[in-house]
């Protein structure tokens, strides 16, 4: 099931999956073991998801946030041996919620977040806030994601770009899960058997994705990320 909604989430959405799939993971599984077992399904998952999307990106923002969501998980590991997680989760956390909340006033006002293509730095912010928050529970997404409609893209170029650029964090993870101990052999041979079942929730999430009115496809990115944000602060 878990692999099922992997693959879901990725391809509908876009974003989410830590923060949906681990504390229900965390509910049967010890929480380390659910968030290693994360780590090989999404990158299992991202090469489906991409051939689906594959140039439907915004490659301007991919330019921008490849670079910088990699010094952000450099920038997490880093954090996260000087703060507590509990108040990293809590700050990510405030700041997703509140991106969210703006986005969500201006979409009564028939306008995105945006004017037109934001300037470099601000794009570099929301990178490294990603990268961060990828690197502490797989949530780059719900830091994406707002920002993404913020640009006024379409539904497929929103998924196709947190895609492509949550892919490059999700290889950083898995090289950094293994180091501390967290995946073995077994989670990953449990993962590589669950291929199917994370194709089938992928082709679903596609499937849905492209019949998803743009309103609902807003309101329920937003609503994931104002979620996760919540969950976040509450540690």
């Amino acid at each position: 099931m878990a692999a099922l909604g992997v693959g879901f989430l990725k391809a509908s959405i876009g974003g989410g999956i830590g923060l949906v799939l681990t504390p229900a993971l965390g509910l049967v599984l010890p929480v380390p073991v659910a968030v290693a077992l994360l780590a090989p399904l999404l990158n299992l998952s991202d090469p489906l998801t991409l051939k689906l999307y594959w140039r439907q990106w915004d490659g301007r923002q991919l330019r921008v946030l490849l670079p910088t969501v990699l010094g952000g998980v450099v920038l997490g590991i880093w954090v996260l041996s000087l703060l507590s997680e509990l108040w990293l989760k809590r700050a990510i956390g405030a700041a997703v919620l509140a991106f969210a909340a703006v986005q969500l006033v201006l979409r009564h006002r028939a306008r995105p977040l945006f004017g037109g293509p934001p300037a470099r730095a601000v794009s570099a912010a929301v990178g490294l806030t990603a990268g961060v928050a990828s690197s502490v529970a797989h949530s780059g997404g719900i830091v994406l994601g707002p920002y993404l409609l913020g640009l006024g893209l379409g539904n497929a170029a929103v998924v196709a770009t947190a895609n492509a650029v949550v892919a490059v964090t999700n290889l950083a993870k898995l090289g950094g899960y293994w180091t501390i101990g967290f995946l073995t052999g077994r989670i990953v041979l449990a993962a590589v058997l669950a291929l199917p079942l994370l194709a089938l929730g992928t082709w679903l999430g596609w499937r849905v994705n492209r019949r998803l009115p743009r309103r609902w496809f807003e309101l329920a990115l937003l609503a994931l990320a104002a979620a996760g944000a919540l969950r976040l602060l509450a540690g």
